[in-house]
């Protein structure tokens, strides 16, 4: 009874000295968190975590070790064992192994940082944690999606908080009958318009006559707009594209509408007769007395 009453202490006495190595270690990571500055803070907002959670497999093998010597057993030729073991349970457990390789190549080579918003396959997420075996995504639609480490170490990742400026790029398609005065004061007018607001990048032909189509005239406007907000890049895009639409009706023409032309052939014997021609749908006055 002495024996085990012993290996039970042994047990709790480790299992406490894991518990506050692990609240220190808890408590460092906060700290180092609230003490970074800006530049640096969305890359150790994904290191840190991780490599607190390191630490704690490492202190947890350690505290193992420790116990297994207090109990009186030979941790040398138990090491010994759990090397040619270890091989066993590496080839088992190879997922495990590549999903955190996965996630050590996401925090050292940072194509995303926690809450990023970016597109991986066909969704697109924001980023709310990188661990050792998954990173869990939370969607447009409020959904938490958990992605393992080792695929989505491999996928194309687009990191939309990482871009410095907005695409604004529309074609216009403006009707057929358009005659080439119009079509030049329309360029003009939205030329205009683009180069009077500081809020655009425009390069040397931002609006520029691409095409004559099948049914329209096709007109291509390719700037950037100067902002990170993506609301604030919506109001603006609302606002250019009504100035478009006034611009194009003070021009004197109007978009495109896709027009389709039936034309009805005549058959072997002729063109075939309308309804009035004999007499099908046709209206005849009564007849009258005098």
């Amino acid at each position: 009874m002495r024996l085990y009453l012993g290996q039970i202490l042994a047990v709790l006495f480790f299992s406490g000295v894991f518990w506050l190595c692990a609240v220190i270690i808890d408590a460092i990571v906060r700290h180092l968190l609230t003490r970074l500055d800006v530049k640096h803070r969305s890359f150790f907002y994904s290191v840190l975590p991780l490599a607190g959670r390191i630490t704690k497999i490492l202190v947890l093998l350690l505290i193992i070790a420790a116990l297994l010597s207090a109990w009186g057993y030979n941790t040398t030729t138990l090491l010994a064992g759990l090397g040619i073991g270890g091989i066993a349970v590496a080839l088992a457990s190879q997922k495990t192994i590549e999903n955190l390789f996965g996630s050590v190549a996401i925090v050292s080579d940072r194509p995303v940082s926690m809450g990023d918003l970016c597109k991986f396959g066909s969704s697109v997420g924001t980023i709310e944690d990188i661990g050792l075996r998954s990173t869990r995504i939370r969607t447009l639609d409020r959904t938490v999606v958990t992605v393992p480490n080792g695929s989505f170490s491999t996928m194309a990742l687009e990191n939309f908080d990482r871009r410095d400026k907005m695409l604004f790029h529309v074609t216009l398609n403006i009707r057929r009958n358009t005659t080439p005065d119009q079509m030049r004061t329309l360029l003009q007018s939205i030329t205009k318009l683009l180069n009077g607001n500081p809020k655009f990048e425009n390069g040397t032909m931002p609006v520029r006559f691409v095409g004559i189509g099948t049914y329209s005239l096709d007109i291509e406007i390719f700037i950037y707009v100067l902002t990170l907000d993506g609301d604030e890049f919506n109001q603006i895009q609302q606002d250019l594209l009504l100035a478009i639409l006034v611009a194009v009706e003070s021009a004197g023409t109007a978009l495109a509408v896709p027009t389709q032309a039936t034309i009805d052939y005549p058959g072997p014997s002729g063109p075939a007769p309308s309804p009035a021609a004999n007499g099908a749908g046709a209206l005849h006055p009564a007849p009258t007395r005098s």
